[in-house]
């Protein structure tokens, strides 16, 4: 709502009503700021109200954003008055001097407002109001102190300037911003980017921008109080207009300094190379630097515009159609002809060629062969982020089709960038982009130095693992710690004490304790400790676990064991546990406090984060069924509070997800089963994809982990049912789906359990499906002496592999 008024009892302003009813109009407009009016009858715009009409408009304003959980925008344009620590806003009908009797209290109703309607969700003020008797920054203050009693979230931008020098520039240098955008302005515009912009603009007037979490001052407001979409012609062309990694690349380059070797990577890529590595260890820069390749107005020089037409961030959780999707959608608003080629490819599909097509040759590959002949616009280059993060599965079939892309000779005109951990990653890389220490070019063939071995506090833990909470919080078990001593060669002796949970040892960063040691796994082993008993697991590692000389799978740890991890070593020493920390009191049957809401709500967000982002929605299901914050805006209402602790895509948004990327804390076991299943019961509830439908941003989530949830939570009947529930319309990628779930299935319960025979019979029944009858077949036969054997005769799975045989076979 834009309240644009004169007072009658001061000079008139010359650029009222036209100022508001420009900033109105970008405001509803909604391909800028995709508002709607606040107002029951539309109005979106109130132009010299008296104070009992603009009263009544706010009341109602209110009171419809808070019942639609939605933000409210509120600008003033016109005259304000201070009085003592007071700000009043002078209508039509007020006379001087001010008093509250008279004239509108501003601030002061805004704050009865917001503590009234508890479920509005944040609010934006942007204030043009000339005044006399008190600077901007000093207004801006009074203004923080008043509204922030109420304890909601807001953000406030103001402009003031003095009465004689008034002239509305704030309100039309606003417009214009919002109308033309600005290059170097990311995907969203808040009031932290129209300060620095207006401030250039508007040289008279003194720009102040101060933000409330609900709690304190916060220099970033919520991620989710924007004002509109950034217009600019160079952000809309670009491959971020509307990319979920829009956020994290903003962030990536936010004061940004070019680097020497981006202008290498630019100039392989403007030259002879068709796939580009950019390789280093974690946190060395490249997923900078590729974040730089996609905002040319960031990288200087170094980058012409509109280079990039295509980035991809990809995330742990995401499937092969969805990375498939993604880049399908930029490549069609980027590439001429990309989306009628993909038309044509597709309708020119039989039968068989279809269920024999992958996710990337429907999405991707098929479109650019049908494309090529007519291509004349010179190279097409798609960046890739995430490789290292992705499921091993889909990260090996991403792999696969990158090679596929910088090999096929009708593919030429395709470049592509990748960033990535691994120099060993994609063997047909033309030219790497080393981010290692010593900053060279690294050529394929090369070999890497030799990393000096020692040991490193890592980060506390991967998402999904987790340790003691803070001292103080009201499940935190009191525990003596056992104690690591670490030893490696050359180095020395690395004490660690031991939490309740989980500790993972290994060369990863992601690992809790990183050995730098290259004969150690990047992710080893792990130590579960309960204060008592210590089990040591394998995690898969290349040169095995040794506990006191022998290799071991797992075992129980005792005082002054030995275990050898590559060169190193670990020894384990028990101290006498202090305290027990019971579940209940036994002797009065108190149970455990219960977490706090807010305490339900991040541990949901840890537990999700290995999963990738969350969409909001069903990360709200969850939370009310596990007792954390029932409703969307409350939620948010944390999240703001959390900060940079969180990444948030689309944020303020329905199609909002959110990632935890701050540090990890414990989640007890028995409560991160508990959450994992809400979690799962949440997305269980999103209904499956049907027909040709184009699949929902919590269909695309659901299909890709409501099996995962199910699982974590120990139910693996669930979590297959989910499976054949969430099938994908494509053969290939249900084949390959259920490939890696039988590889899981046989690795986490063995080769002759139910549930592993059940995923193996899966597979077979697919890749058939998938035009390859024949290995179908070879498998179900080579299956069945398997699952008769270990079932029994007359078991119902059995009876399922049979029928499936003589399926196949007849159609062999």
């Amino acid at each position: 709502m834009v309240v644009a008024s004169q007072c009658e009892a001061l000079n008139l302003l010359s650029f009222l009503p036209d100022a508001g009813k420009q900033l109105s109009s970008a405001l509803l407009d909604p391909g800028i700021g995709g508002c709607v009016p606040a107002l029951a009858d539309g109005r979106g715009l109130l132009v010299d109200p008296t104070m009992v009409e603009l009263d009544d408009a706010l009341v109602e304003a209110f009171e419809r954003a808070s019942e639609d959980e939605a933000t409210l925008f509120l600008s003033l344009v016109g005259h304000g008055e201070y009085a003592d620590d007071d700000f009043y806003f002078l209508t039509k009908d007020t006379s001087l001097p001010v008093d509250s009797r008279k004239s509108f209290l501003f601030a002061q109703r805004i704050k009865e407002l917001l503590g009234r309607y508890s479920t509005l969700d944040g609010l934006v003020i942007l204030l043009d109001t000339c005044h006399a008797g008190i600077g901007a920054m000093q207004a801006g203050r009074r203004w923080l102190r008043i509204v922030g009693e109420a304890g909601k979230r807001f953000d406030l931008l103001t402009a003031s300037d003095d009465r004689v020098a008034a002239n509305g520039c704030f309100s039309r240098s606003l417009v214009t911003v919002l109308r033309s955008g600005h290059e170097s302005l990311g995907e969203r515009v808040r009031c932290a980017d129209l300060k620095r912009v207006i401030a250039g603009l508007c040289p008279l007037q003194t720009a102040v921008h101060l933000g409330f979490d609900g709690t304190r001052e916060v220099t970033e407001a919520d991620q989710g109080l924007w004002i509109a979409l950034n217009s600019s012609p160079a952000w809309r062309r670009s491959p971020l207009a509307g990319n979920p990694a829009a956020p994290l690349i903003e962030r990536l380059t936010k004061d940004y300094e070019p680097d020497p070797r981006l202008g290498k990577t630019v100039g392989h890529l403007l030259t002879g190379a068709r796939l580009v590595a950019i390789t280093g260890a974690e946190r060395s820069g490249k997923s900078t630097m590729l974040a730089a390749l996609a905002r040319p107005s960031v990288a200087g020089a170094y980058v012409p515009p509109e280079f990039l037409h295509a980035v991809l961030f990809a995330t742990r959780g995401q499937s092969a159609e969805q990375l498939a999707r993604e880049l399908a959608r930029q490549l069609r608003r980027t590439v001429p002809g990309f989306g009628e080629a993909g038309e044509r490819f597709s309708s020119g599909l039989d039968d068989d060629a279809r269920s024999r097509a992958s996710a990337f040759d429907l999405a991707l590959l098929g479109p650019l062969r049908t494309l090529a002949p007519q291509w004349t616009d010179g190279h097409v280059r798609i960046a890739v982020d995430g490789l290292d993060d992705l499921d091993p599965d889909v990260g090996a079939r991403l792999s696969d089709f990158l090679r596929i892309l910088s090999a096929d000779p009708a593919l030429e005109w395709v470049k592509t960038v990748l960033a990535t951990r691994e120099r060993n990653t994609l063997t047909a890389a033309a030219v790497t982009v080393d981010m290692y220490a010593t900053g060279r070019t690294w050529v394929s063939g090369d070999h890497a130095q030799p990393v000096r071995t020692q040991v490193v506090a890592g980060r506390p833990l991967p998402a999904g693992e987790h340790q003691r909470p803070p001292e103080g919080s009201p499940t935190s078990p009191k525990l003596t710690p056992g104690t690591l001593i670490i030893d490696v060669p050359g180095q020395p002796p690395v004490k660690h004490e031991l939490s309740y949970g989980l500790v993972t040892l290994g060369r990863s960063r992601k690992a809790a304790l990183r050995l730098t040691d290259s004969r150690v796994s990047r992710l080893h082993c792990e130590i579960r400790w309960d204060g008592e008993t210590a089990w040591l697991s394998d995690l898969d590692s290349a040169n095995g676990t040794f506990l006191n000389g022998h290799r071991v799978l797992n075992a129980v740890l005792t005082h002054r064991d030995v275990v050898r991890l590559g060169d190193s070593t670990v020894t384990f020493i028990s101290v006498t546990q202090e305290e027990r920390w019971p579940e209940a009191d036994e002797s009065t049957g108190a149970a455990a406090s219960p977490l706090p809401a807010r305490a339900i709500l991040l541990d949901l967000l840890q537990l999700a984060a290995v999963r990738g982002p969350i969409p909001i929605s069903i990360l709200t299901k969850a939370s009310a069924a596990g007792g954390g914050p029932d409703r969307r805006v409350h939620v948010r209402d944390v999240l703001a509070e959390l900060g940079a602790s969180v990444s948030r895509a689309r944020a303020g948004l329905a199609e909002e997800t959110v990632l935890w990327t701050g540090k990890t804390s414990l989640t007890f076991p028995d409560a991160a089963t508990r959450l994992r299943l809400r979690l799962a019961e949440a997305t269980s509830e999103v209904a499956p994809v049907t027909g040709d439908d184009e699949p929902t941003l919590e269909q695309s989530y659901a299909a890709a982990n409501e099996a995962e949830y199910f699982w974590f939570a120990g139910l693996h009947e669930d979590a297959l049912q989910a499976l054949e529930r969430r099938a994908s319309p494509l053969p290939v990628e249900n084949r390959e789906r259920w490939a890696a779930w039988a590889y899981r299935a046989a690795r986490q319960l063995g080769e002759t359990h139910r549930i592993t025979l059940r995923c193996k019979a899966r597979h077979a029944t697919w890749t058939g499906k998938a035009g390859d009858a024949a290995t179908a077949l070879r498998r179900l036969e080579e299956l069945l002496p398997v699952v008769t054997a270990t079932l029994g005769e007359g078991d119902e799975d059995v009876v399922s592999v049979r029928d499936d045989i003589a399926f196949w076979s007849a159609r062999k």
